[in-house]
């Protein structure tokens, strides 16, 4: 019985205490269950899991375990998706957190794409890129990146087409 009544204020706790704020809260509850939607959650446990498997370079390995936690919204529908972006929809409640950063803008006609951060000390801890336009997404991935690594990991990479324009 004293489980039973645990459960709900357990539950109650998990949904108010999340570690994002406003914007990606509210998109996640306000289109994850929406027919034509894709929400994907992927703990950091199941990230570690595969940073083992296959044949990643060190650099690859150390940026997946460092990850605590991945978010996909995103919009398969094409009616939902011409009436929705997800960009003007989110944009300004998660620009309005003082914890979250402007690091990367890109305008392209009807298409918008912008990434925020979050940092404490010499590390990013949260990361999201918000797309709208012509396609919309949300990515939020949560965990302990430092700069230096991300940096190494996309100068390494960038003769492979990781970040460049070629295809």
């Amino acid at each position: 019985m004293r489980l039973i009544l645990l459960l709900p204020v357990a539950i109650l706790f998990l949904f108010t205490s999340c570690e994002y704020d406003s914007g990606v809260s509210e998109a996640f509850t306000k289109y994850r269950f929406k027919e034509g939607v894709t929400s994907i959650t992927v703990p950091g446990w199941v990230i570690g899991l595969a940073s083992r498997m296959g044949e990643l370079e060190k650099e690859e390995r150390e940026l997946l375990r460092n990850i605590d936690k991945v978010r996909v919204l995103t919009i398969d529908d094409n009616d939902l998706n011409a009436r929705t972006n997800f960009h003007k929809e989110f944009y300004y409640a998660v620009s309005q957190n003082p914890e979250m950063e402007e690091l990367l803008v890109v305008r392209n006609d009807n298409d918008q794409v912008t990434i925020f951060g979050k940092a404490s000390g010499k590390s990013i801890d949260e990361l999201l890129i918000l797309v709208g336009g012509n396609d919309n997404a949300m990515v939020y991935v949560k965990g302990r990146f430092r700069p230096e690594m991300i940096s190494d990991l996309i100068n390494k990479n960038s003769h492979n087409g990781l970040l460049s324009w070629r295809n």
